[in-house]
């Protein structure tokens, strides 16, 4: 089995490589969605974030409101560090298990935006960057998030440089055009994935 990690910075297409290949039956674990999971009351990551962050982030059922806990982590360093230790060994455990369970399968994807940053890379037998011009992930926060053109400006300065993420990277797909021509770029990749091109 390979494993494979699809990262990028935000506004890259990530989830759309990963819609795209889920389309072809591949198994693609979204480690943004395990990490959902784990803020959920009934998750045994909750009592910790109950203890390490304000009220401010709990709605009145005591859910956490996750545009608040986003928003504060982007502006105060030392919650996001502490975000990312109570919950990443768990986003981990939960990947490890993915793949334990997906074994059979030719090929295992997992969409992992913070590969590099959790130190996860020797998990991979393959590391797949989705990379676009500046200009195109701008566009698209502001068109699917609704972020102003500061707020996107913002996001994209507060995450690791893709030159840095391209020159870590196995294999880079670039995506600043349509989905067709992502579909279609992505189908070459696969086909370098399945031979062991990058090696």
């Amino acid at each position: 089995m390979k494993r494979v990690c699809i990262t990028g910075t935000i506004g890259a297409g990530k989830s759309t490589v990963a819609y795209l290949l889920r389309r072809r039956n591949f198994a693609v674990f979204d480690a943004d969605g395990y990490s959902r999971i784990c803020l959920l009351p009934t998750h045994q990551a909750y009592q910790a974030l109950k203890e390490q962050f304000p009220a401010s982030i709990f709605d009145e059922n005591g859910e956490v409101n996750r545009k608040e806990l986003a928003k504060l982590v982007f502006e105060e360093e030392e919650k996001r560090i502490a975000l990312n230790a109570i919950i990443h060994p768990y986003v981990k455990e939960g990947m490890l298990n993915y793949f334990h369970k997906n074994q059979e399968k030719e090929i295992v994807f997992a969409e992992v935006p913070l590969v590099f940053e959790a130190g996860w890379e020797n998990e991979f037998d393959c590391i797949l960057v989705v990379t676009c011009e500046k200009e195109t992930a701008i566009k698209r926060l502001m068109d699917d998030r609704h972020y102003t053109k500061e707020e996107a400006i913002a996001r994209l300065s507060s995450q690791q440089d893709p030159a840095t993420q391209i020159a870590k990277a196995d294999i880079v797909l670039h995506n600043d055009g349509t989905i067709k021509e992502l579909d279609h770029a992505l189908a070459k990749v696969l086909q370098e994935v399945k031979k062991g091109k990058w090696n």
